[in-house]
């Protein structure tokens, strides 16, 4: 497609007159023009001044978000840049894979740097992008991972592979690991878990596994890994070997097949990944991993898991888990876990939740590095008084405290209630500031 067709189909209309845009330096416009969002928008500069008409052909940036196959190749063709920083590719409609095939090898040869592909069809990207030398992030979404040959990915940092269409697709990993010596971040999307997935990597920091179901060997082998983050189904017969020394933060959100599902999952199981994790320093978790780990503590007095290192515990749930309850007891049961806490970050979102208690017996703890607190709860939940009484009178380290209490706009007076006794409460720390905030 020529030029100047190619502009008249997408809305330029070239000026000649002159204007303060044509006195910009090339730096500073291709700067102006890499900001926008989308590569359509680029092409549109063009009628704000002659000297922008061919600019566009060498921003480094190419977003291209639901585009026709006619305007890719337009701007494929045109493209005249040295090196393509980041070349986004989300496709609707679907093109055919022949054009597919060219875009990718075109990208290649120009010494791609990123590369975001949404491809919505059954599409194996070309064996030449797995040799790219200069590229450091991939991002493959709704593609087939096949994999021939070996794999030359020396500059390659961040690779993420979400829902993955063929069955061959450990392999494909095995090998993108093998072939990527620099790789330090990984995000997989992966269908089922069966036999054994090795994951090794000396160079991995951060490793993510989400809408995966577990049901063979998990072993993560990566001695420099600092975050696993884990959000999977596991069943029975799962298995869990992780050699991660390193490891500061962990995060395992959720365990089941739906909020719906009765799920029983093995303590065995919970305990051995716990066991291998337990050195971390920050613990993200959801709700029904917390009923799990208490379980543990409960039931199975040889297998408690504590986390002597930890200084962050977080938790948000974000919807009904299985009908599990928590109550505040369960909190402070669930702190005895974590002796060098100094945040605790805990809100329960929807009122559902909430297992009002009349009396409360609280467990005796100590919180001696305890600083923060953030909690979202109940203001019906009657055990909020004493459980506010406690915590100021076991962290005699706190600086903070805000409590969130739900369900209180049309009745103010029991925040006001709180209000006035947390007032009079004695506490441990001289400096500890407490707020109530009606939400």
């Amino acid at each position: 497609m020529a030029s100047s067709h190619f502009l008249q189909l997408h809305g330029s209309d070239v000026s000649d007159s002159l204007d303060r845009l044509s006195e910009l330096p090339d730096s500073l416009i291709l700067s102006i023009l890499s900001l926008l969002s989308s590569t359509r928008d680029v092409v549109r500069t063009t009628v704000l001044s002659k000297r922008w008409k061919d600019l566009w052909t060498t921003v480094p940036y190419l977003e291209l978000d639901d585009e026709n196959p006619e305007f890719i190749c337009g701007v494929v063709s045109q493209w005249r840049g040295a090196k393509i920083q980041r070349f986004y590719l989300c496709l609707s409609p679907p093109p055919t894979s022949t054009d597919l095939d060219s875009w990718l090898l075109f990208a290649v040869e120009k010494q791609l740097g990123e590369l975001h592909l949404y491809a919505d069809i059954p599409y194996c990207p070309p064996q030449s992008l797995y040799s790219c030398s200069s590229i450091t992030t991939l991002h493959l979404h709704d593609c087939s991972l096949e994999i021939e040959g070996s794999v030359q990915l020396n500059q390659l940092v961040t690779l993420s592979v979400h829902h993955i269409r063929n069955s061959s697709w450990v392999e494909a990993i095995n090998k993108l690991l093998l072939g990527a010596p620099r790789l330090e971040n990984m995000s997989l999307s992966v269908p089922e878990i069966n036999g054994n997935f090795n994951i090794v990597s000396l160079s991995l920091k951060t490793l993510i596994i989400e809408e995966a179901e577990i049901k063979g060997v998990l072993a993560i082998s990566a001695p420099n890994l600092l975050t696993l983050r884990i959000h999977a189904s596991i069943f029975n017969g799962a298995r869990f070997l992780c050699h991660v020394p390193s490891l500061t933060e962990a995060c395992f959100v959720a365990w089941g097949l739906g909020s719906s599902a009765v799920y029983d999952p093995p303590l065995e199981t919970f305990y051995q990944l716990l066991r291998s994790i337990c050195h971390v320093k920050k613990v993200d978790s959801s709700l029904l991993n917390i009923k799990l780990l208490l379980s543990l503590k409960k039931k199975k007095k040889d297998m408690v898991v504590r986390f002597p290192n930890a200084e962050v515990l977080k938790h948000t749930s974000m919807g009904r888990q299985y009908n599990v309850l928590l109550d505040l007891v369960d909190v402070l049961d669930l702190l005895e876990l974590f002796p060098e806490l100094k945040m605790l970050s805990f809100h329960q979102i929807h009122q559902e939740y909430f297992n009002s208690i009349a009396e409360t017996t609280f467990p005796n703890c100590s919180l001696l590095h305890l600083e923060r607190v953030d909690m979202t709860w109940s203001a019906h939940d009657p055990s909020i008084i004493p459980f506010i009484q406690i915590l100021l009178q076991i962290s005699p380290s706190l600086e903070k405290m805000v409590f969130r209490l739900r369900k209180c706009r049309d009745n103010l007076e029991e925040v006001l209630m709180v209000e006035e006794k947390v007032r009079s409460m004695p506490r441990s720390s001289p400096t500890a500031e407490v707020i109530i905030i009606d939400c």
